[in-house]
């Protein structure tokens, strides 16, 4: 935009209250003409009779004011819609400032952002200035931004104040967005620490398209799976989500199509994928399997919410499935808690062995990760059978709970079941970050593959779409998107599209009735 200075010209007074930004410009023009058009049609209704010929009453007609470079207004002018185009249309008519006892909140942001000095005087001195104005045998004024004050009509100086930085913005001519602009060193700066610190967020941004797997399963996987990818492809679709979908078998269905549980070809787009969505279970994931896209993927931690507010962070790398876990695994762990804590409400609970001498080493080194890098988040540690009786009794005291893999199963059965269900809440399994920040990840529901319903339809989608939710948070660091679907599912619930499995004494909905509900949902919540 134009720097703003030093304004010299006549002055005109237009002490009219509550011009509004119709009457300024009408949105019939805004349609019509764009930007560098508009001079000709500003205040148009004002200057203009109805059969077309110019009022002479009207202060812009009159000759002496008719090139006017100062408007001195009424109260609250501009107000009404946040038209920018309002401003163009003055300014395109020559107005570079504007006088005013009051204006609309909007319309004052938008001459700022483009070159148009609104000042804000009390009602005596704006009545005043108009005075002189009809008095002097010349209307020049002089409005001086940089020693802020104005010359009247009459030759007296009249100061008027302005927000520093907003008189800077004017001065140098940046709009909002070259003032951010100039910041750029410093924002670059801001979100290298950030990026440092939350890095997980980050794992899904990059310049080309993510890359997510769907491995639907067997059982129910085919039916929930089908909905999951049906949200999907709504993001894709409706929110411009650059993702490069792919599917793929596994299980008894991959060993009849191809004589393997896990092709290699899975086995390649498993170690291609930035995430991968599934609904994988031992029964058709032998121990072998699970434990190969661990180590290929690098899945260390397990994230886990839970009924009650609550998320269980445990690792993967160690515990009853490989071993005990050593000094540099916990690390890691912990780390994972105290950053989600930190996003939260900044609590950890470390969970621990009764008598053993794992746990000791485990609190140590919670503690230690804990005292040098997280001294803000509130940690306490506790025994896991206390642990349990305290998730029973009063769950709403926990916000983040760490473990190590042992006891995981145990800690978050029992707080899944508090909702009734556990078929209703998703999982998180995360790699280590790679240099550009991608940590890849597997996501899945809970819950099991039922196989005495599955072809029936009645099986719940929700657990496999908040997966999803997860991903969109944490893969591709779109926690907008992911409270987005958050909100839709709250919705759909609360709608009752609930499958039999958690109606509580409703008609029950089918599976594919469910993520129409949940589609709904998200065509109505985009809006807002």
């Amino acid at each position: 935009m134009e720097k703003v200075s030093i304004i010299q010209g006549s002055g005109a007074a237009l002490l009219q209250p509550n011009i509004d930004t119709e009457v300024i410009i009408s949105v019939e023009r805004v349609m019509a003409f764009k930007r560098g058009e508009l001079g000709p049609y500003c205040l148009e209704a004002l200057r203009f009779r109805r059969d077309g010929s110019e009022n002479p009453d009207f202060v812009l007609n009159q000759p002496r004011y008719r090139g006017a470079t100062v408007l001195i207004a009424g109260e609250n002018f501009g107000c009404g819609s946040s038209r920018e185009a309002a401003v163009w249309s003055l300014f395109d008519r020559g107005i570079r400032c504007i006088i005013s006892p009051s204006f609309g909140d909007i319309f004052y942001t938008n001459c700022l952002q483009n070159g148009l000095l609104p000042i804000v005087m009390p009602v005596e001195q704006v009545q005043r200035l108009a005075v002189e104005l009809v008095a002097a045998a010349d209307p020049a004024m002089t409005v001086d931004l940089v020693a802020q004050r104005i010359t009247s009509a009459s030759g007296r100086t009249v100061p008027f104040e302005i927000d520093a930085g907003k008189r800077t913005a004017l001065l140098a001519g940046l709009d909002e967005v070259n003032q951010t602009l100039k910041r750029a060193p410093a924002i670059a700066a801001f979100q290298a620490a950030d990026r440092a610190l939350h890095p997980w967020i980050y794992a899904g941004v990059a310049r080309r398209a993510a890359r997510v797997l769907l491995l639907a399963g067997d059982g129910i996987g085919p039916e929930i799976m089908a909905e999951v990818r049906r949200v999907t492809e709504w993001f894709i679709s409706r929110r411009r989500l650059d993702l490069e979908l792919r599917e793929d078998l596994c299980g008894i269905s991959s060993r009849h199509a191809h004589g393997a549980v896990v092709r290699e070809q899975a086995w390649n787009e498993i170690r291609a994928a930035d995430a991968i969505l599934t609904n994988i279970l031992p029964a058709q994931w032998p121990a072998e399997n699970m434990l190969r896209i661990r180590k290929e993927l690098e899945l260390f931690v397990n994230l886990r919410p839970c009924a009650a507010d609550l998320l269980i962070v445990r690792g993967l790398a160690g515990g009853s499935d490989a071993g005990r876990p050593g000094a540099a695994e916990i690390e890691c762990i912990a780390r994972v808690a105290f950053e989600m804590a930190r996003v939260r409400r900044s609590r950890v609970c470390s969970v621990e062995a009764v008598v053993r001498h794992s746990a000791i080493r485990w609190r140590e080194v919670v503690q230690a990760v804990h005292d040098v890098e997280y001294p803000d988040v509130d940690l306490r540690h506790m025994p896991v059978d206390a642990a349990a009786m305290q998730l029973a009794g009063a769950p709403r005291q926990f916000d983040v709970l760490l473990t190590e893999n042992l006891f995981d199963d145990i800690l978050s059965d029992s707080a899944d079941m508090m909702a009734g269900c556990i078929g209703m809440f998703p999982s998180a399994s995360l790699g280590i970050a790679d240099a550009d920040g991608r940590r890849r990840a597997l996501y899945q529901p809970i819950h099991g593959s039922a196989p005495t319903i599955a072809g029936n339809g009645v099986a719940s989608p929700i657990g496999a779409i908040l997966s999803f939710g997860m991903c969109l948070q944490i893969s591709l660091g779109l926690p907008q998107e992911a409270r987005l679907l958050g909100q839709a599912v709250d919705a759909a619930m609360a709608s009752g599209a609930r499958t039999p499995d958690i109606a509580a004494g409703i008609p029950a909905v089918s599976t594919a009735a469910a993520g129409d509900a949940v589609l709904a949902a998200l065509e109505q919540h985009r809006r807002y």
